[in-house]
């Protein structure tokens, strides 16, 4: 059994909200991953993002007032704000992407894009297991581990990136919207990476 379903039961009002927090953020980043892959369709990913966006944002809203409501946690409740928070991030972020892919219509696809994007959805995927997988602690830990990793693989992905765009991007515009979409992809997946931490932290105090 997972340590979130054995601290946060499955019945549970925490656990529901943060589990449907964590499959509409695997949701946004497929589709975000599509976006990098597809960009004949941005409009129409973009909104659906958005949606999602929107609906985690209530989810969210959700998680504090039970915070508020609830005398007694199942766990500490600043563990539990602090991971809605660092899943909120997560979504907002993907969130922005999506709207400067959709805005700036770069001329040519982001040569890094869908490898960046890739390593995002394998975190975010990763982290919707964390919560919901029927594994142990142990193999919680391992994909924690995991989420880790692809962070320093997206690091050196990110750093060639934007190598190659000042070596081989003439248009300084262009130059300054596919860096800003860069950035902000590694930005995301640093926060992947920070939700991570949070739920490591509540793995070693409850299990």
């Amino acid at each position: 059994m997972s340590f979130f379903k054995k601290i946060l039961p499955k019945k549970d009002t925490f656990y529901q909200i943060i589990s449907e927090v964590a499959e509409n953020i695997q949701i946004a980043s497929k589709i975000l991953h599509e976006m990098f892959s597809n960009p004949d369709i941005l409009p129409e990913n973009t909104s659906k993002i958005h949606i999602i966006e929107n609906k985690c944002d209530e989810l969210t809203h959700n998680i504090i007032h039970e915070l508020n409501e609830s005398f007694i946690t199942p766990i500490d409740r600043e563990d539990i704000y602090e991971l809605a928070n660092a899943l909120d991030d997560i979504i907002d972020a993907i969130d922005t992407i999506a709207w400067r892919l959709s805005t700036y219509k770069l001329k040519k696809p982001t040569v890094f894009g869908p490898q960046l994007s890739e390593i995002l959805m394998s975190q975010t995927k990763l982290i919707l297991e964390i919560i919901n997988s029927l594994h142990d602690s142990t193999d919680s830990s391992q994909k924690i581990f995991t989420i880790r990793n692809l962070e320093t693989a997206a690091d050196g992905v990110f750093h060639e990136s934007i190598k190659q765009l000042f070596e081989k991007q003439t248009d300084a515009i262009e130059l300054i919207k596919e860096k800003e979409i860069l950035e902000n992809i590694e930005k995301t997946v640093d926060r992947c990476q920070r939700a991570a931490t949070v739920m490591e932290g509540i793995l070693i105090k409850n299990v």
